[in-house]
C-alpha cells in the first residue's frame, strides 16, 4: 500500500486534524491504494476542511484506462422465428439446458437466454 496523496505533494505542509486546543496539526487520514494503482493518473487528489469538525475530509479521483466501447446492444432479429432451422435448434438448446443440473429456475432461465441469444447471433451472421 502506498500513500498516493504523498507520492503526488511531496512534504507539502496539509493537516487532516487540528486541535485548537493544543494547539496542534497532524495528518491522520492517508490515501492509501494497491501498489498495483500508483502508475495510474491522478485527476484530482484533495483535503478540505469539515463543517463543525476538527478533522478534515479526504478525496481521490483516480482516472483509469479508456474503456473500448463494443458493438453496442443486441437486438433479437424475429425474422429468424420464420425459420425451421432456427426454431428446431432453439428446442434442442432448451431441452439440452433442462437436462442440466441448476440451482434455480433462474439460473436455467439465464442460461437458457445466454444459449439462445449465442446461438441467434451465430445464426444470423450464416444467414446475412
Amino acid at each position: 500500500m502506498s500513500d498516493i496523496f504523498r507520492l503526488n505533494n511531496g512534504d507539502k505542509k496539509i493537516f487532516t486534524h487540528i486541535d485548537k486546543q493544543h494547539k496542534t496539526s497532524t495528518r491522520l487520514d492517508f490515501f492509501l491504494v494497491d501498489d498495483s494503482l500508483v502508475n495510474y493518473p491522478v485527476c484530482h487528489s484533495n483535503i478540505s476542511h469539515g463543517y463543525k469538525s476538527d478533522h478534515s475530509y479526504v478525496s481521490l479521483h483516480i482516472r483509469g484506462h479508456a474503456l473500448e466501447r463494443g458493438r453496442g446492444y443486441w437486438k433479437f432479429n424475429n425474422s429468424h422465428s420464420n425459420s425451421e432451422e432456427f426454431i428446431a435448434n432453439v428446442k434442442c438448446i432448451i431441452r439440452d439446458t433442462q437436462s442440466e443440473s441448476f440451482d434455480s429456475y433462474a439460473g436455467l432461465w439465464d442460461v437458457i437466454k445466454f444459449k439462445i441469444k449465442d446461438y441467434a447471433i451465430k445464426f444470423g451472421q450464416k444467414n446475412k
